[in-house]
């Protein structure tokens, strides 16, 4: 039976006990775990060496948040991280995995066999990668002449070479490598737990299509963050001229933000368009908390320059020097802020 040594680092004694119980109910893989409730004592355990896997609280009594992930993966960077925590925030999540962590479970929506399944997973991609490898290319990678050993289980890629129950390529000789196994292992007396420590090399997917490889390209041009700045800065340059011509009188600033305001809108209609296409294609349409925020702004954003450019073109005097109207000066300026929400959300989202 294969023995996996886990160090949970928890300041819950009722979640520690709860993550025990549930290991030991899969009586196929044999948990060892071991318990401590800082991050200090678990940073101290893991100089000692031998564990298989980390699962790590992000909110300690001696750290909280992802510096948590970075200080356990600085002192143990070769041991993969599963994080648990009960903030049920999946931007965090993403945010998790980003700087490290090897996957993310939430406390009470957990089950034993989700939590078996993310401890070997990530054992198995501790040094992973996560490529999307088709037919074709795993055919490539049999075993023979010295080749690498891949296999494919439930649309997951393994790397098999190193395995002492395959050689050259070949096992019980009746299974061979570069094909997918999905039904040969479930048909076998074992079950996938024969893979747990083989590493994930990455995902089998279809071949791609024309139209699928012409998306891709189109995305690789990075359309969104070059098309995003033109609304940001007509915004500003909007509001600076409003004023300049509320405080000046002068009707030439008064019509270059009438024109940046219509050029604005436009140019929004793309941004939003643009952006709404990588949402989809990079980021596969992912409902976070971050990516819908981002999206509420973008229709709040939409409305407001809607509503100005309609109310200016219908009242050229709006902003006149006998007397501005300041419902629209405050929707105009309210565009600053939004903008800025905007292109922070934004830079969350890709750098962070």
């Amino acid at each position: 039976m294969e023995r996996i040594k886990i160090l949970l680092i928890e300041d819950n004694p009722g979640d520690a006990r709860l993550i025990t119980e549930m290991l030991a109910e899969d009586k196929n893989v044999s948990f060892d775990l071991e318990w401590k409730d800082t991050l200090s004592k678990g940073l101290e355990r893991l100089v000692e060496g031998g564990i298989d896997v980390i699962l790590l609280d992000l909110s300690l009594p001696d750290s909280r948040g992802f510096d948590t992930v970075v200080r356990t993966q600085n002192k143990a960077p070769l041991v993969p991280i599963v994080v648990m925590t009960g903030l049920d925030d999946q931007t965090l999540a993403i945010t998790a995995v980003k700087r490290g962590a090897q996957d993310y479970l939430i406390k009470g929506q957990v089950d034993s066999n989700h939590l078996s399944r993310s401890i070997r997973y990530a054992l198995a991609r501790r040094i992973g990668d996560d490529r999307h490898i088709t037919i074709k290319e795993l055919s490539e990678f049999d075993g023979k002449k010295g080749k690498p050993a891949y296999i494919a289980f439930n649309r997951i890629v393994y790397d098999i070479t190193n395995s002492r129950l395959w050689k050259d390529g070949v096992h019980g000789g009746k299974h061979f490598a570069g094909n997918d196994l999905t039904d040969s292992i479930k048909n076998a007396p074992h079950d996938e737990k024969v893979l747990i420590k083989s590493r994930i090399i990455g995902h089998l997917s279809s071949e791609k299509s024309f139209g699928h490889k012409l998306i891709l390209k189109i995305e690789q041009l990075h359309l969104h963050p070059m098309i995003v700045h033109f609304p940001i800065a007509n915004v500003i340059n909007i509001s600076i001229l409003s004023l300049i011509y509320v405080l000046t009188g002068v009707i030439s600033f008064e019509k270059a933000s009438y024109y940046l305001l219509i050029l604005g809108l436009f140019s929004s209609l793309f941004a939003g368009l643009s952006g709404m296409f990588s949402w989809k294609v990079t980021y596969e349409g992912r409902t976070t908390k971050l990516f819908m925020r981002k999206i509420i702004f973008t229709v709040i954003f939409t409305v407001i320059i809607t509503l100005c450019v309609i109310w200016r073109t219908f009242d050229p005097e709006v902003l006149s020097m006998n007397g501005p109207n300041y419902i629209f000066l405050t929707l105009l300026f309210s565009l600053v802020p939004v903008v800025t929400i905007l292109g922070h959300d934004g830079g969350k989202i890709v750098y962070v």
